[in-house]
């Protein structure tokens, strides 16, 4: 593993925007205006009954407090599922601080968890005590992305978490569709990193790297370790860029060929170096700022691939010469389909060993405290879960 911190050159704008860096609030976010089939899982906070359950609750931007809930009754397709663990993921964290521009306040948040069953889902073979990982995804099932079977661009989509209450509380409720049995024998603590590990599994396969190609990820955050995971399980050669040490520390750990601190080198430069001067066969960019997404066109290889997972908020402005010249071919890559069970699959046979990626199991009641270190200690802390 070679690690790159030179003294001059061109500076990565990491910190400007995007995946895990967590940006200031620009005005108060607006709720999701959907159309929703009736029938379609749509919980909210008015909907629950029953016995009271703890849970976090973001009343609107910087405002979150521990509450007492009723616990969700599941209706028809839906699974009553009690948290075992549950992580917080950048997406909550830009919830907490107001730049998460579809999140529904007041809301639970949350769409990382490994739980058990408690009642619902016998048709699919999810009987109560089994542990299942969730897929946060609802889609309508009609427009036109899901008729192609991409339901993660669903027009008229949900997240759990986002629009609908979350896995941060005793218990949430799913479509039984959208929950994954997990293995007996695999633990929770490298269960429940199955959903970020889909996202970059759903990159991966919008990229198509074959085995020994040379990747470049631009961001080391949490998607942009699993990433790294994911690539090198399928025999991908893999360059890091980052601004934090700590976190360019740990993808060498995990088996990156090259870091780049991009704070103090040209990381194109470096990236292409790397590659003996061709570039980089697939870049993932997983950040979301107009100089990241421009470094990663940069580093790619003429006929290559730039696959995009961090959500800019600003128009960015690329040479259109460059595109044609290398004929480079840019995707978006939104959410995840069809990987999550993939994933457990391939963590139950050793494939992925996401733990090293864990900075900390902590219990509700210091929930505060890890949204606090994840938005002023980045270089620290890249995945805290919270146990009920």
């Amino acid at each position: 593993m070679v690690s790159i911190r030179a003294a001059s050159g061109l500076r990565l704008g990491l910190r400007s925007r995007g995946g895990d860096r967590f940006l200031p609030p620009r005005g108060r976010p607006r709720a999701a205006s959907l159309r929703i089939r009736p029938g379609l899982l749509a919980p909210t906070l008015g909907c629950m009954k029953g016995r009271s359950v703890r849970a976090i609750l973001f009343d609107e931007a910087y405002a979150a407090r521990p509450a007492e809930v009723p616990e969700p009754e599941p209706g028809a397709g839906e699974v009553l599922v009690r948290t075992r663990l549950t992580g917080i993921c950048g997406s909550d964290m830009h919830a907490y601080l107001g730049s998460q521009p579809f999140f529904v306040y007041p809301q639970i948040p949350g769409h990382e968890a490994v739980g058990e069953v408690v009642a619902g889902g016998r048709e699919r073979g999810l009987q109560p005590g089994r542990r299942v990982v969730l897929d946060p995804t609802i889609s309508c099932g009609a427009c036109r992305p899901c008729r192609l079977g991409r339901y993660n661009c669903c027009v008229n989509i949900r997240v759990i978490g986002v629009h609908a209450p979350g896995t941060m509380a005793e218990a949430f409720l799913a479509p039984a569709e959208r929950l994954h049995l997990v293995p007996d024998d695999l633990p929770d603590e490298t269960a429940v990193l199955a959903e970020p590990l889909s996202i970059a599994l759903h990159a991966l396969d919008r990229g198509e790297p074959a085995p020994g190609d040379a990747v470049a990820i631009v961001g080391a955050g949490a998607i942009g370790l699993s990433l790294l995971l994911v690539a090198l399980a399928r025999g991908a050669r893999c360059a890091v860029c980052d601004l934090e040490p700590a976190r360019l520390a740990l993808a060498g750990r995990l088996g990156a060929e090259l870091t780049v601190d991009g704070a103090h080198t040209d990381a194109v430069a470096a990236v292409t170096e790397w590659t003996d001067g061709e570039g980089a066969a697939v870049v993932f960019e997983a950040v979301g700022s107009p100089p990241t997404i421009r470094a990663a066109a940069e580093m790619a290889a003429p006929a290559g691939r730039v696959v995009i997972l961090g959500l800019c908020r600003e128009d960015v402005p690329l040479p259109g010469a460059m595109f044609v010249r290398k004929e480079l071919e840019v995707v978006g890559s939104r959410l995840h389909r069809n990987t999550v069970q993939q994933v457990v699959a391939m963590l139950a046979e050793g494939r992925l060993d996401p733990r090293p990626m864990l900075t900390g199991i902590r219990p509700f009641a210091e929930f505060q405290s890890a949204l606090d270190d994840l938005r002023e200690r980045p270089g620290e802390f890249v995945k805290i879960i919270l146990r009920p």
